[in-house]
């Protein structure tokens, strides 16, 4: 068998394989010891979405999604902990117990790191107001918004619920700070925002932020069992938004063979 053959046999063979590795999004979160208010994802309130998103069925290599999540509760945050950290999660966190973590979180995040807020009130909003992010109550009851997160691979989410305290962004000043507008309640006030990687600032990572935890908790019943209703499927729809900024699985395999193909290719042409 000529040579060139067996190179393009054994290069196959590789990139069929490809797209069975799986890509692992690792997402920390304030353990139960730091959010003690029972929002925690370890806490019952989160506990139908933590489960959602860690079911290779949904986040996995032969999911919905080919991106396995891994969660890394975290009793203190410093920069050792998050090193290595594709995202954090901060579920209605008191103003209080964050405040000694806010510097450090911002730092990680202006570094690369993603943030997802769900704080909903000036009580729980301490992350949001260190990124200078104006908020205050709403008066809409359900939102709707954009694709890929009110509508992606978990299907259309309409009229999602909020409940208890919820908040409204102030438009002007998610625009100045290079952020958009993806979620609206009824009112049509600003419940839903995103910042995709380094839209916030040079090198940040991205920044998605919720007026309400209750838009995925299970706080009022679960949205994620027996079956996804439109909280559930908002909820799996941004989480996949998010981990999706990691490359898919294989890519960067896929773009490594490509390049010793090209290069095998040129020896053998100047050796032909």
């Amino acid at each position: 068998m000529k040579p060139t053959r067996t190179l393009a046999l054994f290069l196959g063979a590789l990139l069929a394989a490809v797209p069975a590795l799986a890509q692992t999004y690792i997402l920390a979160t304030p353990d139960s010891t730091l959010n003690s208010d029972g929002w925690a994802l370890s806490a019952a309130n989160m506990s139908g979405f933590r489960a959602a998103i860690t079911n290779p069925l949904y986040f996995g290599a032969s999911g919905t999604v080919h991106t396995s999540i891994t969660i890394q509760d975290l009793s203190t945050i410093t920069a050792p902990s998050l090193a290595g950290v594709n995202g954090f999660i901060e579920p209605w966190w008191n103003n209080s117990v964050s405040a000694p973590f806010l510097a450090t979180i911002r730092t990680a995040f202006l570094g690369g790191m993603d943030l997802w807020l769900l704080e909903d009130d000036t009580s729980h909003n301490g992350l949001g107001t260190a990124l200078g992010i104006v908020q205050s109550g709403a008066n809409g009851s359900v939102s709707n918004g954009t694709a890929p997160f009110f509508s992606g691979p978990f299907g259309t989410a309409t009229n999602t619920g909020t409940f208890g305290n919820f908040a409204q962004f102030d438009e002007a000043t998610i625009l100045a700070l290079h952020g958009t507008v993806i979620g609206r309640n009824a009112a049509g006030q600003v419940t839903a925002v995103y910042w995709p990687k380094g839209a916030y600032a040079p090198g940040s990572g991205a920044l998605i932020l919720f007026s309400d935890v209750d838009m995925i908790s299970n706080a009022n019943g679960n949205p994620y069992s027996p079956n996804l209703n439109t909280n559930g499927i908002l909820a799996l729809d941004t989480t996949a938004k998010l981990v999706q900024a990691v490359p898919e699985p294989g890519t960067t395999a896929l773009l490594g063979l490509g390049a010793v193909l090209l290069f095998v290719r040129r020896r053998f042409r100047r050796s032909a």
